[in-house]
């Protein structure tokens, strides 16, 4: 339940807080924590804002901001204590707080404090659903085409004490509103917020990986990013002072190999430590887009500051300003809808962002691309120093050849003779087997039984009928498996 959902008087304990990091320190610094007990004391007539009591002083919340935390109240507790035990409190009993309720709530918390949210983000092919199934051990189809993840899997396990609840989400490069899986990253984040972005990076390809990073290092989230494929990057004579790309992240850079497994457990600690507050070096920095951007970011920044209450809480406002500023339709949508004030921002907006294309010579969106590859650009620079040899993958000699302008036809043509090859000439011998054991079968009924409507049913109707559509499985299976192949 959110604590938004609470009516006049009652009361709730808090088991979540969610948001990007500034506006949690802030709730959090007012008293809103994991533990305590939170009254409603006033709703306004409209319903915003509303009057809570917290550590035994009066604070109002905008309902938007109180919608961010998450909180059980003592009929909850009480619920699932009975739900799980199977054993009734009994009647005639107040509805005061008991020493039962306390435990009840007390451990309840306590469960929920012990369960970590994360979300996988990544682009296509950095092996997001091979960490998925190495952190779950769930057993999804990964591959390298389009369309393998179209919406999100959840899987749970436990590690070092805590249950981990994770969201393997669709393959994106951007957290832009023009793709389907684009908007749905962007969404899940938004409704879903994770405790912890676990953003996988393939070491492979870091420049272009590292793209996404830069949009969500702005969003200002608790994150981790996942460094996979870290083997073929020390294989080919790279070496990443991984250690310092942390320190100008600002946030936890944890190699792993998800194909094998390796180094996940370093992975899921460096989440513990994250969503505990317990690492020191994490901090939320502030990507410089330049001082033409930048300034342009300021001015709104000074348009919009005095209704930032009322902004989206689920992002940091940097973000959306820059968003605001790239002409972002979903953001752009969200401000309309929660500022009243929105009308009065558009023009100063389109000012600014015709002198930055005009100073600038590009687009903004082009602009703001381009300055988040300046500073990937200039990140790796100082921690990232390339092999003296580049290794060719197996894959890479494989798409050489497949994907060759003139050989790639005739070994498409020569892989479909086969294929058909397979299903219809191999897939003879097994047919011949079921149509002798369907022909068995029937033969052993209909001469045990005498003739009659039943004899019919049973002959003729499921053993033939079934018989004669069974007799096609050895085809179907030989197609789909080739087909899984050539995935």
């Amino acid at each position: 339940m959110r604590l938004s959902d609470l009516q006049t008087g009652e009361t709730g304990y808090i088991t979540r807080v969610s948001g990007h990091g500034g506006f949690r320190r802030r709730i959090m610094e007012m008293g809103f924590v994991r533990g305590q007990k939170v009254e409603v004391i006033l709703n306004a007539p409209l319903k915003d804002p509303i009057k809570y009591s917290v550590m035994g002083y009066e604070v109002s919340l905008r309902r938007g901001e109180a919608a961010m935390i998450e909180v059980v109240t003592e009929a909850e507790a009480a619920a699932v204590v009975e739900s799980t035990s199977g054993s009734s409190r009994g009647k005639g009993k107040s509805n005061g707080t008991s020493a039962d309720d306390n435990r009840s709530i007390e451990k309840i918390v306590s469960s929920r404090r012990k369960r970590i949210e994360i979300a996988l983000v990544g682009n296509p092919n950095s092996g997001k659903s091979s960490l998925y199934n190495a952190l779950s051990g769930g057993h999804e189809h990964v591959g390298n085409y389009g369309g393998v993840t179209v919406e999100a899997k959840r899987g749970t396990f436990r590690h070092g004490g805590y249950e981990f609840v994770i969201y393997d989400l669709p393959g994106t490069y951007a957290l832009s509103p023009y793709t389907p899986e684009e908007l749905f990253v962007r969404h899940h984040l938004t409704e879903h917020i994770p405790d912890v972005i676990v953003n996988v990076v393939a070491a492979s390809n870091l420049e272009r990986n590292l793209y996404l990073t830069t949009e969500l290092v702005d969003i200002a989230q608790d994150m981790v990013i996942a460094l996979n494929m870290y083997d073929e990057l020390t294989a080919s004579g790279a070496r990443l002072d991984a250690a310092t790309l942390e320190t100008l992240l600002g946030t936890p850079v944890v190699p792993v190999v998800a194909r094998d497994g390796r180094r996940i457990n370093n992975l899921l600690d460096a989440i513990i430590e994250l969503y505990e507050g317990r690492n020191a070096a994490v901090r939320h920095i502030h990507i410089n887009h330049g001082p033409v951007i930048e300034e342009a970011v300021a001015e709104l920044r000074r348009t919009m500051t005095p209704d930032f209450d009322s902004f989206p809480k689920h992002f940091s406002r940097r973000y959306l300003l820059l968003k605001f500023l790239e002409r972002d339709s979903e953001v752009e949508a969200q401000l309309a809808a929660a500022c009243p004030r929105y009308a009065e921002w558009v023009p100063v907006r389109d000012t600014l962002v015709a002198k930055v294309e005009k100073e600038l010579g590009e687009d903004i969106e082009t602009a703001i691309t381009d300055e988040k590859y300046g500073f990937i650009a200039g990140a790796l620079r100082e921690t990232f120093t390339p092999g003296k040899q580049e290794r060719r993958s197996a894959t890479a000699a494989i798409d050489a050849v497949v994907t060759h302008k003139l050989w790639g036809f005739p070994v498409f043509f020569f892989l479909m003779w086969v294929m058909f090859e397979l299903t219809f000439k191999v897939g003879e011998y097994p047919m011949a087997w079921i149509e002798s054991g369907v022909a068995w079968l029937g033969g052993l009924v209909g001469h045990v039984m005498a003739p009659g409507p039943l004899h019919d049913l049973l002959v003729d109707g499921i053993i033939g009928g079934v018989g004669s559509v069974i007799v096609f499985l050895p085809n179907i299976l030989i197609l789909f498996l080739c087909i899984s192949f050539m995935e």
